[in-house]
């Protein structure tokens, strides 16, 4: 195992081992495929879960994250496996890392989910919270779930993942090719397309972390 210190005292455990990261296409996963890319010397396989129902969106910011963060590391011992789906769920967004886990073509899977904003800033968000047991940001919890699954920024929040950004001057280039937007056909804004609808929960969020969509 190799432990790099990202920044303060929060550290990234990265195993001498074949490896996959879930990636969004958000901000979380972006700086965190950056690092692994960086960092790991075996390769990286990246997931990602095309929703048919949103017109795949996120899936076209996750191509573009992949291909900025071989550039700025010059790292492309990766593979991106993207599945289709008409719709997201907790079990099909799995489907295919739990199943290379099974198969032993990797050893470790990482995500980059946060902890949320204090709840006296979620209260002010204009839809209800989405805040789950997983995000709770009263609750401290392991980076390192069932010896194999890597959560590095469970304990950290959206400005604390800004702060990264700044600090290894990732803002103006990594940042802006990320997408959090969880628009909604029926709900208040307009549809964004590719863009951020600036009204949903993700958004606000967004927009507290980095002061900015």
């Amino acid at each position: 195992m190799t432990i790099i210190n990202i920044i303060d005292d929060l550290t990234l455990t990265i195993p001498n081992a074949p490896i996959g990261i879930m990636m969004s296409g958000g901000a979380d996963s972006a700086i965190l495929l950056y690092f692994l890319l960086k960092h790991s010397k075996n390769k990286i396989h990246i997931f990602t879960l095309a929703n048919q129902q949103k017109r795949i969106i996120t899936t076209h910011s996750s191509l573009n994250i992949v291909s900025k963060c071989a550039e700025l590391t010059d790292n492309y011992n990766f593979v991106h496996h993207i599945t289709y789906e008409k719709e997201q769920n907790i079990n099909n967004l799995f489907t295919t890392p739990r199943q290379f886990l099974n198969d032993s073509i990797i050893d470790f899977l990482y995500t980059g989910i946060t902890k949320d904003p204090p709840t006296q800033v979620t209260d002010t968000f204009r839809v209800p919270p989405t805040q789950t047991v997983q995000r709770n940001p009263n609750v401290i919890r392991e980076t390192l779930i069932n010896n194999n699954f890597f959560t590095p920024w469970t304990n950290i929040d959206k400005q604390y993942i800004c702060k990264i950004y700044n600090h290894y001057t990732l803002i103006d280039n990594l940042y802006p090719l990320t997408r959090s937007c969880e628009w909604r056909s029926g709900e208040h804004a307009e549809d964004p397309s590719n863009g951020h609808c600036g009204e949903c929960w993700w958004c606000e969020e967004r927009k507290w972390g980095f002061n900015k969509l």
